[in-house]
């Protein structure tokens, strides 16, 4: 049996754990990914099925609900974990929002026909809102993701990935929520002039 490669600096001994780790994902992904999105969806529509029992019995057993909670949040703990949270978030966000532009045209198409409550009142604010909530989740998990790699092997290749998958998610709220100020500081009527002027964040954004 051959002896422990013995590594002569600490930069040395993460290159090959990073290696190591990388050579494992790539060769189990598919099995990886799937487990991944079985715990996901378990975890998921366990939540759901918490939600409803708490929507049933307010208030009883607050401090149980939170340590189920706590329970649900997946575990990662290897760079394949990690990497596998991140790639699925990414598959999940890009289903949902096709890509920002459209996505963000269709939230402002959807707000703009969205009829106001009373004369002169403003209109429903609540779709732009539902809008950067629907992101947030994607980007909650790819965080937890690159967190973990930064953890493992701090600022590598693979942390660079993940990081620009997070930030074009944060990048696709922030274009929601340029829509959302420009609505609270100017008024929806201005909106269409912020359109025809093209000074919207979404309609000027090409770094995705």
């Amino acid at each position: 049996m051959a002896p422990p490669v013995k590594y002569k600096t600490d930069a040395a001994k993460l290159q090959a754990m990073r290696a190591k780790c990388s050579q494992y994902y790539a060769k189990c992904r598919e099995e990886i990914l799937a487990k991944r999105r079985e715990k996901y969806h378990i975890n998921k529509n366990r939540r759901k099925d918490n939600d409803s029992s708490n929507d049933k019995h307010a208030g009883d057993d607050s401090d149980e609900g939170g340590d189920e909670s706590a329970s649900d949040e997946e575990s990662i703990e290897t760079l394949a974990d990690c990497i596998a949270m991140v790639k699925y978030a990414k598959d999940d966000f890009m289903r949902h929002i096709k890509s920002p532009q459209i996505f963000t045209l269709g939230v402002f198409a959807e707000y703009a026909k969205s009829i106001p409550d009373a004369p002169g009142s403003h209109r429903d604010r609540e779709i732009l809102k539902r809008a950067m909530s629907s992101i947030k989740d994607f980007l909650n998990r790819a965080s937890r993701g690159q967190d973990g790699i930064l953890q493992l092997c701090g600022v590598c290749d693979e942390w660079r990935a993940a990081d620009q998958v997070c930030r074009s998610m944060r990048d696709t709220i922030a274009m929601v929520e340029d829509i959302y100020c420009h609505a609270l500081s100017d008024g929806d009527a201005e909106l269409a002039v912020v359109h025809l002027l093209k000074g919207f964040l979404y309609q000027n954004y090409t770094d995705f």
